[in-house]
């Protein structure tokens, strides 16, 4: 990944707004003065943006210097990428191991942590540091806020489409898809011609496909409610469209086994000519690369939803404090420190600027030159006739892993029924949203 000298300049302004942060809190119930006679305090962080990720690089590199600037605290980046990230610090709340500061994406999991009191209730802080507050997109907020209570700080935006290989569109002489019939029409070619239409595997992350159809069938209102009286109907279509895409040759043969990583790597390395991912994964493609586009997915003749539909919320970098934590005053403060850190305008131009990523935080100051992709992103939203948020936060997600998403092979494969699955999924929890 390309460094700059901007990008040092950028992680020079946060070491030396760090200081100033402290001594504008004073008027809160936590000083940020720090001494060098201090303890030490270690905190555990973790995230999605751990691995091959492609914020991880620049969430460490912003650590070290945070560290540097702040030699009273220790950073453990425990960061995991894809599948592995979920069942960690599940298993580290469970066991009573829990991180002082979390990412974690809005659904299912952060609402069980917030009930079960895991996650520090934000609200007073916020309120006692308006210009931190301020920075943010207040719109956000709903997202992150339980109860009327403000529990995380949403920093990361975040968006589905369909990343195209231009260049094998070319080739072949295949239509962009804007039609369900269109999107077949190129998976017919592709397929005559040995490229693997759409990269897909049989994982969460393979699902963003699924949910794509779902939220251009059934719209924002239906989408984002399970117990929607309606709800079911879209949720077989979905499935029956995904069996009809497997069908006709669509995804590669050793789809349901496949890793995350193969498969992003299949379609980067020009051997799938499209796939369904998020915004984040927009890092992942060379800044000089102009072979790559990304559209709305395709509507469908039955659909519910109006055209230009677009998945769209907030990714990983939602961040919160374990309340553990916040009721120890070393820790607190410390952890204090990190958060503003973390979502401070520098550090959202850093990600930006590194990454292609989105923010809620207030950067135009910056004039920021983002990269093609993430241009074509903002056109994306702004031509998006309606939003809705990915259909796997409202759903819980050991019924979306563990039910749906690993029994969707079977329901492709024809050996199992999509009414089937359906009844399974209720049985297991899916209407209790």
């Amino acid at each position: 990944m390309k460094k700059d000298k901007w990008v040092a300049l950028v992680i020079t302004t946060i070491l030396s707004l760090s200081l100033v942060s402290c001594d504008e809190s004073k008027d809160t119930n936590t000083s940020f003065v720090k001494t060098k006679e201090q303890e030490k305090v270690t905190l555990r962080f973790i995230s999605s943006w751990g691995g091959v990720d492609s914020k991880a690089e620049t969430l460490q590199e912003l650590f070290v210097s945070f560290t540097d600037e702040n030699p009273d605290i220790e950073i453990v980046n425990e960061s995991l990428f894809g599948e592995d990230f979920l069942p960690k610090i599940k298993t580290d709340f469970a066991s009573g191991n829990n991180p002082d500061v979390f990412g974690i994406w809005p659904g299912s999991d952060i609402r069980a942590l917030i009930q079960a009191g895991k996650v520090a209730d934000l609200t007073e802080l916020m309120q006692d540091n308006p210009e931190w507050k301020n920075a943010f997109k207040s719109s956000m907020f709903k997202y992150t806020t339980y109860d009327d209570r403000l529990y995380g700080l949403p920093f990361e935006i975040i968006f589905e489409a369909l990343y195209i290989n231009k260049d094998l569109f070319e080739k072949y002489n295949v239509p962009i898809p804007q039609t369900y019939d269109d999107l077949k029409l190129a998976v017919e070619i592709f397929r005559k011609n040995d490229i693997v239409p759409i990269a897909y595997n049989s994982l969460a992350e393979g699902t963003y496909l699924f949910q794509n159809i779902i939220a251009s069938l059934a719209g924002k209102e239906i989408a984002e409610d399970p117990t929607h009286p309606d709800f079911n109907l879209h949720f077989k279509k979905a499935m029956e469209y995904m069996r009809e895409l497997y069908q006709i040759g669509a995804f590669a043969e050793d789809a349901f086994i496949i890793t995350n990583h193969e498969r992003n790597t299949m379609f980067l390395d020009k051997k799938a000519a499209m796939i369904v991912q998020g915004s984040w994964f927009i890092g992942n493609i060379e800044e000089n690369d102009e072979t790559v586009d990304i559209i709305h997915f395709p509507t469908f003749s039955d659909s519910k939803a109006p055209p230009n539909t677009m998945v769209y919320g907030l990714g990983n970098g939602c961040f919160y404090i374990s309340s553990e934590t916040f009721n120890n005053d070393k820790r607190k403060e410390a952890s204090i420190r990190l958060l503003k850190m973390l979502t401070s305008k520098e550090s959202a131009a850093a990600f930006a600027q590194e990454t292609g990523m989105m923010s809620c935080v207030d950067i135009r100051d910056y004039q920021l030159d983002y990269n093609r992709l993430t241009r074509k992103g903002q056109i994306l939203i702004n031509n998006s006739r309606q939003f809705v948020g990915p259909p796997d936060s409202f759903i819980d997600r050991t019924v979306w892993e563990e039910v749906i998403v690993a029994e969707m092979p079977y329901v492709l494969a024809g050996e199992l029924g999509v009414e089937e699955l359906y009844n399974k999924a209720v049985k297991s929890g899916l209407l209790s949203h």
